[in-house]
């Protein structure tokens, strides 16, 4: 399989023929993430069934890399395609206008789906707004992500039953997940454990309402991404504190605002795209 993702990953630098090359790859940068694509083919079995690898895709799961030391907004979206264009190809089995259309399936265009999901959100706030307030006041924790009730993400750690995976950011880009990793076993990390027990309630409630993933913003707002794929999520900011962005407009995570509808005082609906 390893084989399989390098040349891959050698054609899309080469070729335009599923996501362009982006111009911010030196060197170092290359060779950071031909690490990450060699750790990756460790971490993934190989497989020829379809979409089996596509829930690590979703918002910060294990293929949703995001380079946390790009300064450039347009540089942190235009990585978000080209990461999604190269482990894409190389582990959903998908052909390429497939894996073009697949980030599509998360856009909402229409009023009549966008209020659907501000409902959903309201539901969702109503279960969750305790331990949503728990999680701001903690200053141990800025991201909670849950792909399984036994498979999720806490901060930088990846847990499962049988061990947890803690990703240090790259050089460079800061890639995160890197090839710069430490492997522990569950009783090994007792405070990782405890991080595990305080974000269970959330995490239950996250399962629930279909959340994809919570993370801090700021010391006071949060962003909790219901879905997505690449640079198109959907979800809803926080406590916001500061005048509700535009269509146009970039979020924390480099990605540009597609559409905007505000909640309440201090919230938003939003679409990336």
């Amino acid at each position: 399989m390893i084989k399989k993702i390098l040349s891959t990953c050698i054609l899309l630098f080469a070729t335009s023929a599923v996501t362009a090359t982006p111009t911010f790859f030196t060197k170092e940068i290359d060779n950071e993430y031909r690490a990450l694509i060699k750790h990756v083919n460790m971490m993934l079995p190989e497989t020829n069934k379809q979409l089996l690898y596509l829930p690590s895709f979703y918002p910060f799961s294990l293929l949703d890399v995001r380079p946390t030391k790009f300064h450039s907004n347009k540089d942190k979206q235009s990585f978000a395609n080209f990461n999604f264009g190269v482990f894409g190809t190389a582990l959903l089995n998908v052909n390429e206008k497939q894996l073009n259309n697949l980030p599509n399936f998360s856009i909402c265009k229409k009023s009549k789906c966008q209020n659907e999901r501000i409902k959903l959100i309201k539901e969702f706030l109503k279960d969750a707004a305790q331990d949503i307030d728990l999680l701001i006041k903690s200053n141990d924790l800025y991201i909670v992500q849950q792909t399984t009730p036994s498979v999720y993400r806490i901060n930088n750690t990846f847990y499962s039953p049988t061990q947890l995976i803690t990703y240090y950011p790259s050089d460079k880009a800061g890639f995160v997940p890197s090839a710069d990793y430490q492997l522990v076993k569950p009783n090994e990390a007792p405070q990782m454990m405890a991080l595990s027990k305080i974000t269970g309630p959330l995490r239950a409630v996250m399962s629930k309402h279909d959340v994809a993933a919570i993370t801090k913003i700021d010391e006071e707002s949060v962003n909790v991404i219901f879905g997505g794929i690449s640079d198109n999520h959907w979800g809803v900011v926080l406590y916001h504190k500061a005048t509700v962005p535009s269509s146009g407009d970039y979020n924390h995570l480099g990605l540009e605002y597609d559409i905007v509808k505000q909640i309440s005082h201090n919230s938003f609906y939003y679409q990336t795209n």
